[in-house]
């Protein structure tokens, strides 16, 4: 997990010092997200420069230095190259160059792949594979990656930059492009501090912040910066000419239905398998390595499946506790711990804690989001204890299906499709205070509404109260958005939702904000639950086969029952029948009993995400 950046301009409007300058700026922006190591690369004839902050997790040493510059099939040191951004031009031989963040899990299959047709190696790293593979078979590289990754790639010899996106987005990855230049970072606020792009708000990002709770991708805060989409990559041409190219669509596997789906047994090994070896590829790492461990079911699976292929050594786990007894998972996590023989360190977190960390956590977001706070005390917790990785049971109940709402997904749909005369009296919802002000949304039968209906923060006519605008302003962003999702309306109810949650909740919010707030701590988390062979196997099974109940005696009534009934050898009993549990601090004790004039918190009966949305408002 790094720090990315680079410039490419096809007008020679910067000199070397200039585009070095750029760099080093939003190298220094970056800095937590790889305290390890710093570089830039300038080809200056060509108006190129490339920055990295490393964060070292895959070979420690100086060999994993970034940009990372491969020429005629040789990894090279910066010292290498004569005259670097001065003579040197990248285009006069075969010469890549590539500043990356992320993990490629397969990079040692793939390693083995190419060495077998002559390429060889000078590092342990899976950057130099990167590079390889891209030698060996061009764009049609990208799609051979497993993994979280973002990255930019300079192929000097075409003249082409690309910039590349994981399938589900778990790294982030933006960019500013206009006629004369494009601009990359891992975050927005590097963009702004490189000093040449014109920073202005855009609108459309608060909006879309008060919806949804997060600013929903591609859109920023910053007019003309955008995120590349998961599962696209960017490439830009000499002449200034650029397109976005889509590599990756979860959407098929929601349509294409697996036949063996009654076979419960099938179903049952298959998903083991495929958890199995999932958890052993991230667990790939020459860094420090541990597991947040809630006490819930999502990351007790992780323990358990990391504690298992973990055989010479003892599995460290991590776990927040708190003085609020109904939110402390503390028995349970204490449980999975012992049953999987980790080194279990617990930390607490108070209301003091919280309050006195207002304003890192502030800082630590480059966008707005309601979410996060979880994973910044856990991530700060992770470093003290010496650890660099950590992996997460982030996913899993999305595609598990472990939401409540999934249950009432068809539900949900059939008053979308009632007449217009049935469905009004939900226009009043608001009358019975915030938490059925939403109900306005089925008043719509279009698949936003359905989906405002659930995860939806405030309504249009709240949002644009708070913002100060016209609703119609608010209305506009979303028929715009709405229109986008039309392509969905033949899905099934609930694989609709499953879909969405991935390509909204799970992909702008949970993952954005994991990101953001993990690297504040400059660690770097991982998501088993996200590996693709394993999302798409799930989003190929029909809904029922996900939601229905076990038919065992012990276990009935119990979330997530694929889930359960893929690893129900490995951790106790009272992990699956315990009632679900979200990964959650006491905000809305906290937040009634703070208010406080600076970040214009007020004690309100609201639900905490509302209270909280209005702090983050404040501060962007």
């Amino acid at each position: 997990m790094c720090g990315i950046a680079g410039i490419y301009q096809n007008k020679k409007i910067y000199n070397k010092k200039d585009l070095e300058a750029a760099a080093g700026k939003m190298n220094t922006s970056q800095k937590n997200r790889g305290p390890d190591d710093e570089g830039v690369f300038v080809d200056v004839k060509n108006g190129v420069a490339l920055g990295h902050s490393r964060l070292s997790i895959i070979d420690l040493s100086k060999s994993g230095h970034q940009p990372m510059i491969w020429q005629n099939g040789s990894i090279l040191r910066t010292s290498d190259v004569p005259n670097i951004g001065g003579n040197f031009r990248t285009s006069d031989v075969q010469t890549l160059v590539i500043t990356y963040s992320g993990e490629i899990y397969n990079f040692l299959e793939l390693k083995k792949d190419l060495e077998k047709k002559g390429y060889k190696f000078k590092t342990k790293t899976d950057t130099e594979v990167i590079l390889a593979l891209y030698a060996e078979c061009g764009e049609k590289s990208f799609e051979m990656l497993r993994g979280m990754f973002a990255f930019g790639l300079w192929d000097g010899k075409n003249q082409k930059l690309f910039l590349v996106k994981d399938r589900y987005g778990i790294k982030p990855l933006y960019y500013y492009s206009d006629n004369e230049k494009l601009i990359f970072a891992s975050t927005v606020k590097a963009l702004e501090n490189s000093g040449i792009i014109l920073v202005q708000k855009n609108p459309d990002a608060y909006i879309g912040f008060l919806l949804f709770g997060s600013v929903p991708l591609p859109t920023t805060t910053i007019k003309n910066v955008y995120a590349v989409p998961a599962g696209h990559y960017l490439v830009r041409e000499a002449d200034g000419s650029q397109k976005l190219i889509q590599y990756y669509e979860p959407l098929e596997f929601f349509k294409n239905k697996t036949q063996n789906f009654q076979d419960n047994t099938i179903t049952r090994d298959s998903i083991r398998s495929l958890l199995e070896e999932s958890v052993n590829l991230h667990l790939i790492s020459d860094a420090p390595l541990g597991v947040f461990l809630s006490g819930g079911l999502d990351s007790s699976v992780i323990a358990a499946l990391a504690a298992q292929t973990i055989k010479n050594q003892r599995l460290k786990t991590l776990s927040i506790i708190f003085d609020e007894p109904e939110f402390s998972e503390e028995y349970y996590s204490d449980l999975v711990a012992k049953k999987i023989g980790s080194d279990h360190r617990k930390i607490k977190i108070t209301k003091q804690d919280f309050y006195d960390s207002f304003e890192e956590i502030f800082e630590a977001m480059d966008q707005p989001t309601i979410d996060g706070v979880n994973t910044f005390f856990i991530a700060k917790a992770a470093k003290q204890a010496g650890l660099k990785t950590v992996l997460s049971g982030l996913g899993a109940d999305e595609i598990f299906l472990g939401y409540p709402h999934f249950r009432r997904a068809e539900l949900l749909r059939k008053i979308q499709n009632l007449p217009k005369f049935l469905k009004s009296p939900l226009k009043l919802g608001s009358l019975f205070g915030d938490k059925y002000s939403k109900l306005s949304y089925f008043t719509n039968d279009d698949i936003l509404s359905f989906y405002l209906g659930i995860r939806g923060l405030f309504t249009p006519q709240e949002t644009a109260k708070i913002l100060d605008t016209n609703v119609q302003e608010v209305n506009n962003f979303i028929d715009k958005l709405s229109h986008q999702l039309q392509h969905l309306e033949q899905l099934h109810p609930i694989g609709l939702l499953s879909y969405l949650e991935l390509k909204f909740y799970l992909q702008n919010q949970l993952l954005k904000d994991t990101d953001f707030m993990s690297m504040r701590h400059s660690v770097e988390v991982r998501v088993p639950f996200l590996d693709h062979p394993l999302v798409e196997y799930l989003s190929s099974l029909p809904a029922n086969l996900k939601l229905k109940n076990l038919k065992t005696k012990e276990l009935k009534n119990i979330n997530k029952p694929l889930l359960v009934a893929a690893v129900r050898d490995l951790l106790p009993q009272e992990i699956f029948t315990r009632p679900k549990m979200g990964f959650t601090f006491p905000f809305q004790n906290w937040l009634r009993e703070i208010q406080d004039t600076k970040y214009q918190i007020q004690n309100t009966k609201s639900h905490w995400s509302r209270s909280w949305a209005k702090a983050v408002l404040n501060k962007f």
